[in-house]
């Protein structure tokens, strides 16, 4: 695994973490959060699957560039895939932080 998809990684096992301790704190009544937390789950969700079906075809260029327009990203090589997806992990991460603020 290259840096790359160790930041990415990185990122959504963080993520991940906080996810988890949102959804607690979400399900004990913090409205103003529940509803950002829940348009944010869904594109988590569907953020890590096209993550782990890149990282599962990381040879394939034309699978990957495919799977990339299935999120939105307009890539013409697999380090512009690779970019993009470091920073969309990044800002997933910093999407729940801001969250996370609110609650705590």
């Amino acid at each position: 695994m290259d840096d790359i998809q160790k930041n990415i990684s990185k990122a959504l096992e963080e993520a991940q973490k906080i996810h988890d301790e949102l959804a607690l704190k979400a399900s004990l009544g913090a409205a103003d959060a529940e509803d950002e937390f829940a348009k944010l789950n869904k594109k988590y969700e569907l953020f890590k699957s096209k993550t782990q079906k890149i990282f599962d075809v990381v040879d394939d260029s034309a699978e990957e560039l495919k799977i990339a327009a299935e999120l939105g990203i307009k890539a013409d090589s697999k380090d512009d895939v690779m970019t993009a997806l470091e920073l969309a992990a990044e800002e997933i991460k910093y999407s729940y932080q801001k969250i996370q603020n609110l609650v705590f």
